[in-house]
């Protein structure tokens, strides 16, 4: 037997080091459709094949590399796979192991992105409800852009003229090419390190379609949905309508249009004080003039209705009442005069010594007064005390009779 005779798998180990020693079938790039793809349901590893008009080949794209993916691969789609080419020695067959898939063409692409929207929705990355309100008169914006871009200068014009009381900060990011998207992720990222922003512009100016593709990038979006502080996109123009804008908290059709919905107007903020200013004035001074007018309906009122009116009335029926009093007094102290009168007059009438003024004497016996002559036996004797003086008597002879 030649002892030169190779066994299969020293061959296999041999071709492999062929292809993997010849640096043009590393970090290649395939064109072709897929066909066959499988998802291997343990090891999350791709399988599938690219092919043209004429051949086919497979290809291998393990889990890691797999999870990066922003759509999911299907059959009859036009791709462009990137990675190297090598042999797998146990079956002898080389194959393209696979670190990234591009949708190759409009329509590829479309469907990648219609995948993608339809993904990060069902997460809510879109939902309104997620959608950070932007503050009515920003202190520190961040802008987010090409420092070399016609963006930047639309809104620093924009926002001097307009409100020119907020700090601005550029941020600058590369808003093309292939390391565009990191340093985006890496601004996005920052503004959670900065407390002192309270609103950020995420721009880039006109392009193409394929020129802001690149704002559909699936990490772009989830930077802008973790970032605590409103970001406003202003991505291309009008038209133009990418990822980001639908996660942004305020999308807005061009960069000038970002700058004039991040800050107000000072002209207009004046002027609407000034306008506030004259309805307060002309509020104050309907508010004055009802006074006045219900000052003077009570002044009236008082005029009609003031209680002096009613202490003059009460102090005339006082006085009518008091010369009521005195008189009714005077005629009854004069009543009760002529009473006394009459009464001492007839007290005096009865007054023993008037009695005895009028030549009439009193008789009294042991000091007990003789009212009846019938009590008395001749030989008694009595003192008779007249007006001035008395005289003691002795009775001789008494008669019966009124007289």
């Amino acid at each position: 037997m030649p002892s030169s005779a190779l066994t299969v798998t020293q061959l296999n180990r041999y071709i492999k080091s062929l292809l993997e020693g010849d640096r043009k079938l590393h970090d290649v790039l395939i064109r072709g459709e897929i066909h066959s793809f499988h998802r291997h349901f343990k090891t999350g590893h791709l399988f599938f094949s690219l092919k043209d008009g004429g051949s086919s080949l497979k290809v291998v794209m393990f889990r890691s590399a797999a999870a990066q993916l922003q759509f999911d691969p299907q059959d009859g789609m036009q791709v462009i796979v990137r990675g190297d080419i090598a042999v797998f020695e146990r079956d002898g067959a080389y194959q393209l192991y696979a670190r990234e898939i591009i949708p190759d063409g409009v329509g590829a692409q479309q469907m990648a992105l219609e995948q993608l929207k339809q993904r990060l929705a069902a997460e809510g990355l879109f939902d309104a409800a997620h959608k950070k309100p932007l503050p009515a008169f920003p202190r520190h914006i961040a802008l987010i852009t090409s420092k070399s871009g016609a963006a930047l200068q639309d809104i620093l014009q924009v926002i001097g003229r307009r409100y020119d009381l907020c700090q601005l900060s550029l941020l600058p990011v590369t808003v093309q090419g292939e390391g565009a998207v990191p340093t985006i992720v890496r601004a996005v990222e920052y503004l959670s390190q900065r407390p002192d922003f309270d609103l950020a512009i995420l721009a880039r100016g006109g392009g193409s379609q394929q020129d802001l593709w690149l704002f559909n990038d699936e990490r772009i979006a989830r930077a802008i949905y973790n970032c605590p502080v409103p970001i406003i996109s202003a991505i291309g123009h009008e038209i133009d309508f990418t990822v980001a804008d639908l996660v942004a908290d305020m999308r807005a059709p061009t960069p000038s249009a970002a700058a004039e919905l991040a800050v107000p107007d000072l002209g207009d903020i004046r002027l609407q004080l000034e306008q506030l200013g004259r309805r307060a004035q002309a509020a104050i001074q309907g508010k004055l003039q009802l006074c006045v007018q219900q000052t003077d309906t009570l002044r009236r009122r008082c005029q009609t209705q003031h209680p002096q009116k009613d202490i003059d009335r009460y102090r005339r029926q006082l006085d009518l009442q008091k010369e009521r009093l005195a008189l009714a007094v005077a005629r009854l102290t004069e009543k009760k005069k002529l009473q006394l009168q009459a009464a001492a007059g007839k007290l005096e009438s009865l007054n023993p010594a008037g009695v005895l003024a009028r030549g009439w004497a009193i008789a009294s016996k042991d000091g007990k007064t003789i009212t009846d002559a019938a009590i008395l036996q001749p030989g008694d004797k009595l003192l008779l005390r007249f007006a001035r003086g008395g005289a003691d008597c002795t009775v001789q002879q008494t008669w019966k009779g009124e007289d």
